[in-house]
């Protein structure tokens, strides 16, 4: 990787003050990848913001921030895209200021590399280095590692707070320029929890067996399902993202004490989760070491559970875009839905509240919104409400509307009903 550090008489890896960094590094038709999530590098983010408008011919790429850098004003100046729009992206995708990648997780750094080839510089955050020179990633490994190889440049942020876990780690040598920090983990608020999604962890959890390896998020109904999963044991995890529930269960006996049995990519919540992560035998791994077809395959009793938008007569999910625009992304969701029913004793579950907009919308549909197909209808088991489960498994096309229309909400019952009566398979199979 060239070292624009270096021809600018500084030394690879040294402390660049204020926003040097972008003057000595960036140039016209770079594409600037940035961290995500709790391994956002912000204070290097915000220079951005503020630069704003005079990064002529600049792409910045986000995914989902903690921070309030992307809600400022200044936000809107820059050239902006993602592989979705979670947190504050929805905002700015609902009013075209962030081009979407429809794109799985796993596939972000193949399509950075081939929309900017020779023109990467990423931006991520690490701990301070160790006698040897190695700064950990800490909580977070996303993207940004995959494409260290690939960059033209990359800069880091190197956080006197960032804890150093079991994440991989890297040389000073790779850094063009660091810029030197002291800021303590963003904590992750407990979502907004209502009897709805209380209601549906109560039926997600009695699919769950003893012993069952996870995968979960966050948000609301993952925070609920996680807190009901206290009462199983010799629980394994397998998620990119995690958050305090995996605390909860940790400290409820709930986990499995076979070394290797909790691997996740990042953990995003409180100060006491970011300890335990730290000092307990978390595997904080690379996202293709987490789902990637080989890996998946050799896992067994895997339980997927993932959040959706709306879930169609059919059984094809949209976990993307509404009415209001793109408030979701692709993530991980059909690669660990798939893996979990080829997995011996495996489920794959998608949950979501029976409506929308206080009730008004019922989010079981005859047809997703613009045709958006997150996760098709083959890769579902089970479709999980507050009005119960609908078990897809072995059902005919005929016979998934009758189970579909069972947890939708009452009063948006009759409405579905009146479109199979109508035998309007074209509606209801429509974007398959």
């Amino acid at each position: 990787m060239r070292n624009p550090a270096a021809a600018h008489g500084t030394d690879a890896g040294a402390p660049v003050p204020g926003a040097a960094w972008m003057t000595d590094v960036l140039r016209p038709g770079d594409l600037v990848v940035v961290a995500q999530g709790v391994g956002e590098p912000t204070p290097l983010l915000e220079q951005l913001v503020r630069a704003g408008g005079s990064l002529r011919d600049t792409e910045v790429f986000v995914g989902l921030s903690h921070s309030a850098a992307l809600t400022e004003d200044a936000a809107r100046s820059l050239s902006l895209v993602s592989f979705g729009g979670m947190g504050p992206l929805a905002r700015l995708a609902a009013t075209n200021t962030v081009s979407i990648i429809p794109c799985h997780f796993a596939d972000v750094p193949r399509l950075l590399a081939l929309r900017a080839p020779g023109r990467l510089v990423v931006l991520m955050q690490v701990s301070p280095p160790n006698d040897d020179g190695f700064h950990s990633l800490g909580m977070a490994v996303d993207y940004t590692y995959e494409l260290v190889g690939q960059a033209r440049a990359v800069i880091a942020e190197v956080n006197e707070q960032l804890p150093v876990t079991s994440a991989p780690c890297l040389h000073a040598s790779a850094f063009a320029a660091t810029v030197r920090t002291s800021r303590p983990l963003p904590v992750i608020p407990p979502a907004n929890v209502s009897e709805v999604h209380r209601q549906i962890a109560a039926h997600v959890v009695k699919l769950v067996p003893d012993g069952a390896t996870i995968q979960l998020g966050i948000g609301a109904v993952p925070s609920v399902v996680g807190a009901a999963l206290t009462r199983r044991r010799d629980l394994r995890v397998h998620s990119t993202l995690v958050g305090d529930w995996l605390l909860g269960l940790a400290e409820a006996g709930a986990l499995s004490t076979e070394p290797g049995s909790v691997r996740i990519s990042e953990a995003a919540g409180s100060a006491a989760l970011y300890e335990y992560v730290t000092r307990s035998a978390v595997l904080v791994r690379p996202v293709r070491e987490l789902n990637s077809p080989d890996v998946l395959g050799r896992l067994e009793g895997f339980v997927a559970m993932n959040s959706a938008l709306q879930v169609d007569l059919s059984g094809q999910v949209n976990a993307e875009e509404i009415e209001s625009g793109y408030v979701g992304g692709i993530g991980g969701q059909p690669e660990f839905l798939r893996a979990a029913q080829r997995s011996v004793g495996g489920r794959s579950i998608v949950m979501l509240p029976a409506t929308a907009a206080r009730g008004r919308q019922s989010r079981i549909v005859r047809r997703l919104h613009q045709g958006t197909v997150t996760t098709l209808r083959s890769g579902v088991d089970f479709v999980v409400t507050e009005f119960g489960v609908a078990d897809l498994r072995g059902t005919s096309l005929d016979e998934r509307p009758e189970a579909l229309i069972a947890v939708a909400a009452p009063h948006h019952r009759d409405a579905l009903l009146a479109v199979t009566e109508r035998g309007d398979r074209r509606e209801v199979d429509d974007g398959r």
